[in-house]
């Protein structure tokens, strides 16, 4: 926020109370307040296509370093920018608490996210993903207020908005969709709120049978890399505001 912005708040503030009310301030300043995910791996997903990382861990192993850490971090960022332009990634954030560790990275593409990271994942419209050779080959819940609906749908009924924005992404994972609202998640998946999403790879039993043969990883049956993967593999939907 701003010191305009700041200065402009604190008189909002002052004039509310003022008037006995609280809940007032806090609904109009509720637009300032950060997403905080809630689990350790978790990526955000701005408008103009940046993507932010967060992750959260706790170094186990006494012969790792913090400061270590933090310099591989910056050496590798550093590589991969000097090949693929200055500021491509950033380190907005690197914190630590005794063996607790917390990472925020900025990203200007998805495409920098998933070469940086040598990890599956895709951000941007239902063709582009389907020109990348991703067939939405799984079922989905529609969600509606934050909530997703109780019975799954095909892709069929995805596909009747193309206009609308598609994640994939490796579970799991918390994924924020930063001005905008989800409209569809496949089954593997669960709402936390309106915009945010735990990417689980957990399918529910009772659709596991909805699945297609190609993405069902057998019981009794060791499932493959390429089957593990497909599994794992979890499609949010989207809305731009």
């Amino acid at each position: 926020m701003t010191a305009k912005r700041k200065a402009a708040a604190a008189a909002l503030l002052a004039a509310v109370t003022l008037l006995g009310g609280c809940s007032e301030v806090e609904q109009l300043l509720e637009g300032e307040t950060a997403w905080t995910p809630q689990e350790a791996d978790a990526i955000s997903i701005a408008a103009d296509g940046s993507v932010t990382e967060i992750v959260q861990d706790t170094l186990e192993e006494s012969y790792y370093d913090v400061d270590e850490l933090e310099s591989m971090i910056t050496s590798e960022i550093a590589e991969y920018n000097s090949e693929h332009g200055e500021d491509t990634i950033r380190t907005e954030r690197f914190e630590s608490e005794g063996t607790s560790v917390t990472l925020e990275l900025w990203y200007s593409s998805a495409e920098d996210y998933a070469e940086f990271n040598n990890v599956e994942f895709f951000s941007g419209s239902i063709i582009g993903a389907q020109i990348e050779g991703y067939l939405f080959d799984t079922t989905f819940y529609q969600v509606q207020d934050g909530t997703a609906s109780d019975s799954a749908v095909s892709s069929s009924k995805v596909f009747q908005d193309m206009s609308v924005q598609v994640v994939i992404v490796q579970a799991p994972m918390e994924v924020h969709v930063e001005d905008g609202s989800v409209l569809y998640i496949s089954t593997n998946a669960e709402m936390i709120s309106a915009d945010t999403v735990s990417a689980t790879g957990e399918q529910d039993d009772e659709e596991e049978a909805l699945v297609l043969p190609s993405s069902k990883v057998y019981e009794g049956e060791e499932a493959t890399y390429e089957e593990q993967k497909l599994a794992n593999r979890v499609y949010i939907l989207y809305d731009t505001e």
